[in-house]
């Protein structure tokens, strides 16, 4: 058995039977006998077609590098690893070939699919944040009572929070005076997600602490939710709607490689 089926077997059982292939259970070994009969021979036409390809430096570099973990757990020498990753580069070559010929979505389709889909093109609540980080350590006791004097100077005077973060911060936006710029949902640590969203224009956070240590959130403005611009909006629609495309052009186009001649 060649390196990249050893490769592609070994991979095949991991993401569907998560498992070594020899671990495969009994009864589960015909559907991975023939699933793994199917993508060898999907995968041997389609280098097929490649075999006078040239492949560009930066692609086979790309593949090298997504490839280097799952390389890295199996016992291949220099040149099978080597003939893995040209097997893929010649893989995603042929793929990003035929991804090239899939309709592209017309005007009219976009904006029909737009107008069913507009809920998904709202631009969630944001919130302009600044942030200042001290990290516990040791002296936790320490720490708390700092952070609460900084909380009480920032209270009396937002113009403190930039002047104390870029000193004392250990976040990295300490670089800009604690600014963190617009933050959405699902972005920061829990606690801090549910200190800041419950603040109102202009008002800082009591000390909030975590693992990382104590924090001060300072909510400076607040967007409320909207709808994304059309002209955005229609140019994500049309992306989306063209990935769909390409990935359908491609089922199609493997599925077609089975079909006997």
């Amino acid at each position: 058995m060649m390196a990249w089926e050893r490769f592609a077997r070994r991979r095949l059982a991991l993401t569907r039977w998560h498992c070594e292939p020899e671990n495969i259970p009994a009864a589960q070994q015909p559907a991975f006998d023939r699933a793994w009969a199917r993508q060898r021979q999907l995968e041997l036409a389609v280098v097929a077609m490649t075999r006078d390809a040239t492949i560009p430096d930066d692609l086979h570099h790309a593949v090298a590098t997504s490839l280097a973990v799952q390389l890295d757990e199996s016992p291949f020498s220099p040149a099978e690893r080597q003939a893995v990753i040209a097997h893929h580069a010649r893989l995603e070559t042929q793929f990003a070939e035929v991804a090239s010929k899939a309709p592209v979505p017309d005007d009219a389709c976009v904006l029909r699919w737009y107008q069913q889909h507009q809920a998904q093109f709202m631009r969630p609540e944001q919130r302009l944040t600044s942030h200042l980080l001290l990290t516990t350590e040791q002296n936790t006791a320490g720490i708390r009572n700092q952070i609460t004097r900084f909380y009480q100077q920032i209270r009396d005077n937002r113009a403190a929070f930039p002047r104390l973060a870029a000193r004392h911060s250990h976040c990295p936006s300490a670089l800009e005076g604690g600014r963190l710029g617009w933050v959405s949902r699902g972005l920061l640590f829990a606690e801090l997600e549910n200190a800041l969203f419950a603040l109102q224009t202009d008002e800082v956070s009591q000390p909030v602490e975590t693992a990382l240590g104590w924090h001060l959130l300072w909510c400076e403005q607040i967007r409320q939710p909207a709808l994304m611009a059309k002209a955005d909006a229609l140019a994500k629609a049309r992306e989306y709607l063209f990935r769909q495309s390409q990935q359908q052009w491609q089922r199609q186009w493997l599925a077609a490689l089975l079909q006997p001649s």
